[in-house]
């Protein structure tokens, strides 16, 4: 099976994971989802009693969204009652009702709902009810509707009165009962979920337009009332009618997998696993992207993806691209300049190797390469331990060891740093060489003890003689060091977030000690509150661009000075969190284009959460701040979103460069503004990245 070169360490068998070089198993990658995703989820802290209860049968078995006939709550006597205590007061219009059906047994009740559990009203009665139980279970629109704090489910009879009284689940829901059988249908690129999962299911050809040398993505969703054991997918190779290829190992399909945000299952994982399980009444969506080969003639390509579970289950789609005689360029010469910080620590922790070992340097290789795949232009390396505090799940150390001697005199040790930056370059990422930091969080500095070997922590504050003390002898001889391995005009002193003092500080003493090297910055104010400061790459905060910054940016533009902007913990819209909806992702490349900004910077690309595949959520950042990459590694529906508004930012670059009719597409970036933007919602966001995408593929057809 392809993985777009995603190719890491374990092989996938099912849902586990086995080391290819020591056979053991991995725990972190056994367990498969935290939230499995049913069309009618477990109705979250709501409360179950009953007015009894058959051995381990317990009342909560009945809302926990498992809808395993065997985990069901029973109760010997009837009539019996199952009373349901919701969250807070809902509006109760319709729900969904599951008896334990094995063997086909009826059952007769009624529903009624109540806000003081006192005063009750009968909301359904299927006390004449002769139809059989069954895995789909039964639609139960309520009337009268009305709000209810709890609800009460009364089973008054069964076709086996002897056994009593057993549901398997009860939920709320406006959905239509599912069919039986094995369904699915093309979706939109939106996040799906138990809301909008069912739908058209004439809606089975996929149609797409693509550029050669891009990437493409669809999406598809399948459902069934029954499970559907051991699904798997299989692409076919794409041709035309005359017979040009496109072939099968550019086609891959891959399972959404289910991960916590916020305590939300959301589907973003892009999975590897090779056969999924498809649960009674659940639902599960299909990721398929398409390499566009750079020597693909144009035309239309067709071809196939079909869905099989174990037994009959079967679903085939028909895939349709047609292929522009455009060509997207490589990403190794994009334009866009794209900064996400990496984070080796966190891989070597949650594959337990030692960092920077053989084995730590084969897992990071298919990461590196998947960013270089984006355009990467900067790596991450550090100056010091720690140099943004621990405001990670792992640590950061340092990449170049700081010891001081017995005679007080320094020796900078940059083994690690020479083979990082190697590995690096040889994965695609650069050419720049982004250092952390002269100005640390904390302004905490660590450094060895050449005589104890003891570790060493002082503050050194930017200004101050104790500062320039220990960094200008490390400067110089940084400098000399970088001009023998030829790296040199490629390294920047990075900082994050600082005031002007400081970063006025540090421009000094580097100025002054290694005057080859530059300085970058993410801030969040104006360049221009940095007068007198050569920041040759600064980044601004997308709160912050606002009309004069677009001046500024231009300004700086024509001294050859990269600006671009960046995304963090906030805002909360548009960004890329783990349940960010995706379009705003796209978003983020065509406001750069918009703004003539020369890119885009994120904070982290795999700096992992304690457990990512169970958990996005780190501290009090939204789910999802801190990474991009799950780990195996496997790709992301936002990641993909992000790859392709990075994506539009270049196809508009080459259509200015190629001289066709931006007339469209120009009037439509004029209405690009991040305030506006935010505050109009979501849906008209969404109109806008695909009324872009339409004026952008229009002027691809007419350039020559």
């Amino acid at each position: 099976m392809r993985t777009l070169g995603l190719v890491g360490a374990c092989v996938v068998l099912g849902a586990a994971c086995v080391n290819a070089q020591t056979g053991v198993l991995n725990w972190r990658e056994e367990t498969y989802e935290p939230i499995p995703p049913l069309l009618y989820p477990a109705l979250s802290g709501a409360k179950a009693t009953a007015t009894g209860q058959y051995g381990a049968c317990k009342p909560d078995y009945a809302i926990d969204g498992d809808t395993n006939a065997h985990r069901h709550w029973g109760c010997e006597q009837l009539p019996s009652a199952l009373t349901i205590e919701l969250a807070k007061p809902t509006l109760l219009k319709q729900g969904r009702i599951i008896f334990y059906y094995a063997d086909g047994r009826t059952y007769q009740f009624y529903v009624e709902r109540s806000m003081d559990n006192k005063t009750w009203t009968k909301i359904a009665d299927w006390t004449g009810n002769k139809l059989p139980s069954t895995a789909e279970g039964f639609s139960l629109p309520f009337e009268p509707q009305g709000e209810g704090k709890f609800i009460r489910i009364t089973v008054t009879e069964s076709s086996k009165h002897q056994n009593g009284a057993h549901i398997v689940e009860f939920s709320l829901g406006d959905k239509k009962p599912v069919a039986r059988g094995f369904h699915g249908r093309v979706a939109d690129t939106e996040r799906i979920s138990a809301e909008n999962a069912m739908g058209d299911e004439n809606r089975k050809v996929w149609r797409a337009t693509a550029w050669r040398n891009e990437r493409v993505n669809g999406q598809f969703v399948l459902w069934s009332g029954g499970k559907v054991p051991q699904m798997r997918l299989e692409a076919s190779a794409l041709t035309t009618d005359d017979g040009k290829c496109i072939p099968a190992s550019a086609v891959t399909p891959r399972f959404v997998r289910h991960v916590l945000a916020n305590g939300e299952g959301i589907g973003d994982i892009l999975d590897t696993a090779e056969r999924v399980d498809l649960p009674a009444g659940g639902y599960r969506a299909v990721w398929l992207t398409v390499t566009v080969p750079e020597t693909a003639p144009a035309g239309v390509y067709r071809g196939s993806l079909t869905v099989t579970g174990s037994g009959r289950d079967r679903i085939v789609f028909p895939l349709e691209l047609t292929v522009l005689s455009a060509t997207l360029p490589s990403p190794k010469t994009w334009a866009f300049h794209l900064d996400i910080w990496q984070h080796p620590w966190a891989v070597a922790r949650y594959h337990g190797v030692k960092p920077f070992s053989h084995l730590h340097y084969q897992l990071l290789e298919p990461i590196y390469r998947e960013l270089a795949n984006a355009g990467q232009k900067a790596l991450t390396t550090t100056l010091t331990d720690l140099p943004w505090n621990h405001q990670n799940f792992d640590a950061y150390h340092t990449m170049i060891e700081h010891i001081r001697n017995a005679d007080g005199t320094w020796t900078n040790d940059y083994t690690l740093f020479d083979e990082y930056v190697a590995f690096g370059r040889r994965c695609g990422i650069g050419p720049y060489i982004h250092c952390y930091t002269m100005a640390t969080w904390g302004n905490r500095v660590y450094y060895v003890d050449g005589p104890t070997g003891d570790r060493v922590c002082v503050k050194l504050v930017p200004g101050t003689a104790e500062h320039e003390a220990f960094w200008g002898p490390f400067l110089t001889d940084f400098q000399k060091h970088l001009i023998q391995k030829g790296w040199v005009d490629d390294t920047y002193i990075a900082m994050d977030e600082r005031d002007r003092e400081e970063v006025m500080a540090t421009a000094k003493c580097v100025q002054k000690y290694s005057p080859r090297l530059k300085l970058q910055m993410a801030g969040n104010r104006a360049p221009s509150a940095f007068a007198g400061i050569d920041l040759f790459s600064y980044c601004q905060s997308i709160r912050h661009v606002s009309d004069e910054f677009v001046k500024e940016t231009a300004q700086r533009r024509a001294k050859g000075m990269i600006t671009t902007f960046y995304v963090c913990c906030s805002p909360d819209h548009p960004n890329t969190f783990t349940a960010s909806p995706t379009a705003e992702q796209v978003w983020l490349g065509c406001f750069a284009a918009a703004k003539g900004l020369d890119g885009f910077l994120r904070w982290a690309f795999v700096n992992w959460p304690r457990d990512p595949l169970f958990d996005t959520s780190f501290g009090n950042w939204p789910a999802g701040d801190t990474f991009f990459l799950y780990p195996g590694p496997r790709s992301s529906i936002r990641w993909e979103m992000l790859r392709d508004g990075i994506e539009e930012y270049e196809k508009i670059r080459w259509l200015r460069s190629h001289g066709a009719d931006m007339t469209a597409i120009n009037k439509l970036l004029a209405t690009y503004d991040f305030a506006k933007n935010r505050n109009d919602g979501y849906e008209p966001l969404r109109r806008q990245i695909a009324e872009t995408r339409a004026a952008v593929e229009t002027a691809a057809k007419k350039c020559r």
